[in-house]
């Protein structure tokens, strides 16, 4: 087992869990303002599901990315010029471990360790137990676990037969071997797409069972990223209303109910969009055919489904693989379930999306969905983690303005997510202004509130709009940063 090479024992430091992209951006943060930590990963490379040799991860070779160049990388390390727009899944972990290089946060990790359990006594003082067997003292925990660790699964699924293979979509590792085999996936969201895409390159016939429709984007919207365009900055949403915006899509892709789709539910603005190049064309195609919910199985093994929303009739389906894009559950194994309050939903309740009401100890990175880019909201939650842990660590030997910060930013914490001022955004305009310049401008209708996902039907891991996530995170990072200056 390698040998930390930092003298400060563990009582004295933060524990980041996980070395994925959320994991290395609070490490290199924490080194930044000289926070000493620990950083471990039961994998045995730094890169998260971005690291090839692991095999818990949800992502496979063939698997074509949807977030741009701008998107997904750092601020401090931009990609090589060589890499194309969109990686493929190995450049993103060399991107990652290049990042870990350069930070020197490799020096701080401990692969193949993975936290067993890790539990607060009192504020500032988590005993925390380790694969290795090694029980310790951490004055704070970072959980960068990210949401793929607890699969969910339809009660439906347990009942399938021995001769129906059933896995999750964490263990889709591509279209290889798929000839001549009938696969059903079933969800409505993005990585079921990406896996229907997949599959209907090999497979004999696939089915793709939809509970709810979605807007499909493709990667490109007038000649920019789709990402970027889906980014909707509240500081620059232009003039462009729901109605213009479907209008441009649908003629540029067409509408999801014209090829048998379910027609979606959100306008196109507050969707949590699909961005594909290929499933629409599958679709038409007859590559892949979209069924209503699954219902369950037969004595005979074969699946019974609805059918699409919209159209008479109950289906039957002899299915060799079934894929369930389902989603995720919440939460994390190592953590005791108290710790994190919960909604009336039951969703955890986290202040801007990783900090749990309450507690100055313990963030949780990576455990909310957002429309648009997920690095960008990373990094900001990342550095502000960073901010509160050096803040409250350092306690009454802070100076004044850090405590000041701190004091606001429990204030903030302990109230409506909702009161935090939407701070202008930096970057290019968002979807509405980037179809804006091909339609002109219109009025805009105020903009609700992101459904949740368990409303929406695709996921349990809970929702919030991307850019008004981004701008809070930006608000109460201010706090922070106006007393780095001073």
């Amino acid at each position: 087992m390698p040998e930390l090479s930092h003298p400060i024992p563990t009582r004295e430091k933060v524990l980041v869990i996980g070395a994925g992209p959320a994991g290395l951006a609070v490490s290199a943060a924490l080194q930044a303002l000289e926070v000493p930590f620990d950083l471990v990963d039961r994998a045995k490379h730094v890169g998260g599901i971005w690291d090839p040799d692991r095999k818990d991860t949800p992502v496979w070779t063939a698997m074509e990315m949807i977030s741009s160049r701008r998107t997904t990388q750092y601020e401090d390390l931009l990609r090589p010029v060589s890499y194309p727009e969109f990686l493929r899944p190995e450049q993103m972990g060399k991107y990652l471990r290049a990042y870990a290089a350069r930070h020197d946060l490799t020096e701080h990790f401990r692969p193949g360790v993975a936290v067993r359990r890790a539990r607060p006594f009192e504020d500032g003082v988590w005993e925390v137990e380790l694969s290795t067997g090694e029980i310790m003292i951490y004055r704070a925990v970072v959980s960068a676990h990210g949401i793929s660790e607890r699969p969910h699964r339809p009660e439906w699924a347990a009942d399938a037969p021995r001769s129906v293979q059933v896995m999750h979509a964490k263990d889709w590792t591509g279209a290889d071997g798929l000839e001549g085999r009938r696969v059903l996936v079933v969800g409505s969201g993005q990585s079921a797409a990406d896996i229907a895409v997949d599959a209907a390159r090999r497979a004999l016939e696939v089915r793709w069972s939809m509970r709810t429709g979605h807007w499909v984007v493709p990667r490109r919207i007038a000649g920019r990223p789709g990402d970027v365009a889906l980014t909707r900055e509240p500081s620059r949403l232009g003039g462009l209303n729901d109605r213009i915006a479907e209008t441009v899509i649908a003629r540029t892709v067409g509408r999801p109910q014209d090829v048998g789709m379910p027609a979606p539910e959100a306008p196109l603005l507050e969707d949590q969009v699909i961005i594909s190049d290929d499933v629409l064309d599958r679709v038409r195609e007859g590559r892949i055919t979209v069924v209503g919910e699954v219902t369950g199985f037969l004595e005979d093994g074969t699946l019974t489904h609805d059918a699409p929303r919209g159209k008479a009739g109950h289906r039957t389906f002899a299915a060799d693989l079934v894929v369930l894009a389902t989603g995720y559950e919440t939460g994390a194994d190592h953590l005791p379930a108290e710790v994190v309050p919960r909604t009336r939903q039951g969703d955890p309740d986290l202040f801007l999306g990783a900090f749990p009401r309450g507690r100055d100890d313990l963030v949780l990175l990576g455990q909310q969905r957002v429309s648009g880019p997920a690095l960008p909201i990373l990094v900001q939650q990342a550095d502000l983690a960073a901010y509160l842990l050096k803040a409250t660590l350092d306690g009454d030997a802070a100076p004044p303005s850090a405590r000041t910060a701190l004091a606001e930013f429990r204030r903030l914490r302990a109230g409506s997510e909702s009161a935090v001022p939407t701070a202008p955004t930096e970057g290019e305009g968002g979807l509405r202004e980037r179809l804006g310049d091909l339609v002109g401008a219109r009025s805009v209708r105020p903009r609700q509130a992101a459904r949740s996902a368990r409303d929406a039907g695709d996921d349990l891991v809970p929702a919030a709009d991307g850019a008004t996530l981004l701008a809070r995170l930006r608000t109460v990072r201010a706090l922070f940063e106006a007393d780095a200056r001073a």
